[in-house]
């Protein structure tokens, strides 16, 4: 098999390394390549990957889609809702397998969430300057409005999973702030709370401003508040993939696929 991935970033390169692991050729695409997309997707790929700067993603997915290429994109799916409609209508009259990289899903600690706990709170917490090491940050996406930054979809994991385990939103409510010179134009901190139809209440903070690495998630269990500390598991990233992998060879449907990004997308920008 062979995949295509669209960004030769640091994501870009963990992706294009786990496939190479599981035996599958990669070709990656990196910027001053992108205007020769149409002439590299007339190549044989069996899917592709997304993982360009967030606000190219739906562009980008676009042209695999047009070339019925199967898609995995980052996190976010995108920024805004331009093209969706048009990426939608193609994947879903082709049938073609989609996924969305929140790879978070594929931790022991978000599946043995229970689904009936009342309370749940997810917090997240990284210093920009620190996360991309020998990069500038301000002149990363994370940064930059323009590029699709800022702490809410640069984040998306936490929302991510408190969808994935307590399904069909009946209101969010968040407030965005830039309270420092961290960024150039986008929030650095965010703080908000979720109300589910299946009943339980969630609530959220994320942002660019910790000391250090900070991820986990206080839920009620019987009587008391459990914290529960969300390690990054190297695994997950190689247990996303070959989940990927294996919907394609069955051309089945994934979780997290493009509609149901759309719809966890929708709520959050409101569109």
């Amino acid at each position: 098999m062979k995949a295509v991935i669209i960004g030769g970033g640091s994501i870009g390169k963990r992706h294009s390394k786990n496939l190479n692991e599981i035996g599958i050729t990669t070709r990656i695409v990196d910027v001053d390549e992108i205007d020769n997309i149409d002439q590299i997707l007339l190549e044989k790929y069996d899917f592709g990957f997304v993982c360009s700067p967030n606000v190219f993603h739906i562009q980008h997915c676009l042209k695999l889609a047009e070339h019925n290429i199967p898609i995995f994109c980052e996190k976010p799916f995108y920024t805004d809702r331009t093209g969706v409609n048009q990426l939608l209508k193609i994947i879903n009259s082709r049938n073609l397998t989609t996924m969305v990289g929140c790879n978070l899903r594929f931790t022991d600690s978000i599946k043995s969430i229970d689904k009936n706990t009342p309370y749940i709170s997810a917090y997240f917490g990284y210093n920009l300057k620190k996360w991309r090491p020998n990069t500038n940050h301000l002149e990363s996406y994370s940064a930059n409005k323009s590029l699709g930054g800022g702490i809410l979809l640069d984040c998306i994991h936490e929302l991510d999973y408190l969808f994935y385990k307590f399904g069909e939103i009946k209101e969010i409510e968040f407030d965005k702030y830039k309270l420092t010179d961290i960024t150039n134009d986008t929030e650095d901190l965010v703080r908000g709370k979720i109300d589910f139809r299946s009943g339980t209440k969630a609530s959220f903070s994320l942002n660019y401003l910790s000391e250090n690495y900070t991820r986990y998630y206080d839920i009620i269990e019987k009587d008391i508040i459990k914290r529960v500390d969300l390690k990054i598991d190297n695994d997950m990233y190689k247990k996303q993939t070959e989940y990927f992998v294996q919907k394609v060879t069955q051309n089945a449907a994934c979780m997290n696929n493009f509609n149901e990004a759309d719809y966890l997308l929708t709520k959050i920008l409101g569109e």
